[in-house]
């Protein structure tokens, strides 16, 4: 007797769950080749890109502040996450610090969104690393408090896409948006010589948008760091 039928409404929510939380995860079939005499990776600032509904009041320069607070906070928890497998022997290679790479983007006149559009050859060469890892969000809303990682975005802001035009707090999903993949991550390693594709994994994600802001972006960075390579 063919159990099948019987068993596909038990097997359907853990097929969702699969495709839910999918990722497509690509390494060079000649990255061993490609990396020999790699010493130094850079995590570059994240490339923040918002797909949802503005919140109502927020002007551009706000909304420019909160995205590049966003792309800081997002490469800080990657670099730590990365960091923390490098000292427990998982990753062999050194990751630059975070503050150094700001630090000398900052002396070449390099801000945070003008990082996201120059080549990674330019960028490899500048910070003196063998290879960078450059990653693009895509979200559905705005993150709130970001001050957990020494993030100020400002309390006007926060007071703009915490209420409403009514005063009203929000709560769950913003907006009237649909519980969809409403977060999306495409983080890549590519040569510093040649800008050449290394390595690259793509997380989507549901996000409980109540969570504060240190959960949303901490929960993706893991995801991301699970999967780099250079495992010793």
């Amino acid at each position: 007797m063919n159990r099948l039928p019987r068993l596909l409404p038990l097997l359907l929510p853990v097929l969702l769950l699969t495709v839910a939380c999918t990722a497509v995860d690509y390494r060079s079939p000649r990255f061993t080749e490609l990396t020999e005499g790699h010493r130094t990776v850079a995590v570059l600032p994240f490339e923040m890109v918002f797909s949802g509904k503005a919140p109502p009041g927020l002007t551009g320069p706000q909304i420019a502040h909160i995205e590049e607070g966003e792309s800081l906070a997002f490469q800080t928890s990657l670099y730590l996450r990365l960091l923390n497998q490098a000292g427990k022997g998982r990753i062999g290679i050194e990751i630059q610090p975070v503050e150094q790479t700001r630090r000398i983007l900052g002396d070449h006149r390099i801000g945070v969104r003008e990082s996201w559009g120059m080549e990674t050859e330019d960028l490899a060469r500048i910070l003196g690393v063998d290879a960078v890892v450059r990653t693009r969000v895509e979200k559905t809303r705005y993150l709130s408090d970001l001050a957990s990682f020494g993030i100020d975005v400002g309390a006007h802001v926060l007071e703009e896409i915490l209420h409403d035009g009514d005063g009203d707090v929000h709560h769950g999903l913003p907006w009237g948006l649909t519980r969809t993949h409403d977060i999306f991550a495409d983080g890549s390693l590519l040569s510093g010589r040649d800008g050449d594709l290394l390595w690259r994994v793509a997380v989507y994600r549901e996000t409980d948008w109540s969570r504060p802001a240190n959960d949303v972006i901490e929960g993706l960075t893991k995801k991301l760091a699970r999967k780099f390579p250079y495992q010793s």
